[in-house]
């Protein structure tokens, strides 16, 4: 809590008590997935259960809004942007690949336990009850869209969960996408600063280590990360002919 001029601690606004719930909740999504328990979440958090409930309306929109900060494109390139800087090449391709490789873990458990979640009852259920309030997933009103009524004996819309061309996208999708934008231009920052090194611009090299790294995350990953990549700082660096 911040503190006023009485020297007393000022209690959070919503928002703020709602930002610090959803991110404490982001290790407990990445650890447990959807099966992480309200209880966890205000442990956790340091606060009542209840709390909980008076910041979110359910346990759906909390993980929604955990997610969504989850993958905040600011996370992974602040991650990178605090990398030493007086490294080789190599140990520079070698911490940002690592830095990459971790978070796309974080990602993608995140993404898998969100799915979860939207796909069962309970996210069908919170997802029908607040559409019938005219708000989205995270609680936030969708302009032009009216409340209307909701029968409490209805069954839940059993629709698959959207994905794919056709389809609105995924939520958190566009999250990732600008999350990995950022981060391929931060790294082309850094790789900047070895361009007498390389034959190649540092756009392009910044583009094919974090595809590399993407292709070892995505949608397993190696038995031993370390030496996975250091085979692929290795290739790139080197090249895989004699000449």
């Amino acid at each position: 809590m911040k503190e006023t001029r009485s020297g007393r601690a000022r209690p959070m606004s919503r928002e703020e008590r709602r930002a610090a719930i959803a991110t404490a909740t982001i290790p407990l999504l990445v650890q447990h997935g959807a099966q992480v328990s309200t209880r966890q979440i205000a442990l956790a958090a340091g606060v009542a259960e209840g709390t909980l409930f008076r910041a979110f309306d359910d346990k759906v929109e909390l993980l929604r809004t955990a997610a969504e900060r989850a993958l905040d494109p600011r996370v992974g390139v602040q991650e990178i942007e605090a990398l030493p800087r007086d490294v080789t090449l190599g140990e520079e391709m070698t911490q940002v690949a690592r830095v990459v490789l971790d978070h796309g873990r974080r990602v993608r458990r995140v993404m898998v336990g969100l799915h979860t979640l939207l796909a069962s009852e309970e996210g069908r259920r919170a997802e029908q009850v607040r559409e019938a309030r005219g708000a989205d997933l995270t609680g936030r009103p969708v302009p032009g869209h009216a409340p209307r009524d909701l029968d409490p004996g209805a069954e839940p819309v059993r629709q698959p969960v959207p994905h794919g061309r056709g389809h609105p996208a995924m939520p958190g999708r566009d999250a990732l996408t600008r999350a990995m934008a950022e981060e391929r231009a931060v790294v082309a920052r850094r790789l900047a600063a070895y361009g007498a090194e390389l034959r190649v611009e540092p756009e392009r090299l910044a583009r094919v280590l974090l595809a590399a790294v993407m292709g070892h995350g995505f949608p397993v990953l190696p038995e031993d990360p370390d030496d996975a990549i250091a085979d692929l700082v290795d290739v790139l660096l080197h090249g895989a002919t004699r000449t």
